[in-house]
């Protein structure tokens, strides 16, 4: 199978920390439930400048290339690949921070088992994924926005939508959500036809 996978808070664990920042910086009390990455169009009373430049100082301060794995993601991405899987990193990252990127994937050791790192240019985050997600005709696509997971649903294409608490809602009928890699790895299997259900059930990760 193609498959498609977002890095923040799918891989890595981002958005919570980029949230307390932001509450930190600007005297907020900003809630997980209503966070997101457009979380500066929620406040339009911040100076754009400044929000600019808060987010430059969080990223030359380290913020993406110390993000945390997920449990369970390493040892199911490598779970993946050694199955025969065709995995691709889909990112609504700027392409200035390729470089960052790539190196946090070789620090953790998962840039080898990933045919393609492809960041946003200038469209949207929906559209991005949504057409690379086509152009690569995947077979699914894991990701924790439930507007991308919506953008990429319309193509056909299956979603697994990693549960957190700023995605809640209804889901298209081609959007499961899930759990934990784990819970990824079962539904993965699932639409690859049941091969290879039983071995991520009986070996959770």
């Amino acid at each position: 199978m193609k498959i498609g996978i977002d890095i923040d808070d799918v891989l890595a664990d981002s958005l919570p920390y980029y949230t307390r920042a932001f509450n930190q910086r600007f005297g907020l009390q900003i809630e997980l439930a209503d966070a997101a990455w457009r979380i500066l169009d929620r406040c339009p009373w911040i100076p754009r400048q400044e929000a600019h430049d808060f987010f430059s100082e969080l990223i030359e301060a380290g913020f993406f290339s110390s993000r945390p794995l997920l449990p369970g993601a390493k040892e199911a991405v490598e779970s993946l690949a050694e199955d025969g899987h065709r995995l691709y990193i889909i990112t609504g990252r700027a392409p200035q921070d390729e470089a960052i990127t790539r190196s946090w994937l070789t620090h953790v050791g998962l840039l080898s088992r990933f045919e393609a790192v492809m960041h946003k240019a200038r469209e949207p985050v929906g559209r991005h994924k949504s057409g690379a997600a086509s152009e690569l005709q995947l077979d699914v696509f894991i990701e924790d926005e439930l507007a991308v997971a919506t953008a990429v649903a319309e193509t056909a294409i299956p979603v697994l939508l990693f549960d957190h608490p700023w995605n809640q809602g209804l889901l298209p009928g081609n959007v499961c959500r899930v759990r934990s890699w784990a819970e990824a790895l079962i539904q993965i299997a699932h639409l690859n036809g049941g091969g290879g259900k039983e071995r991520a059930g009986n070996n959770p990760v």
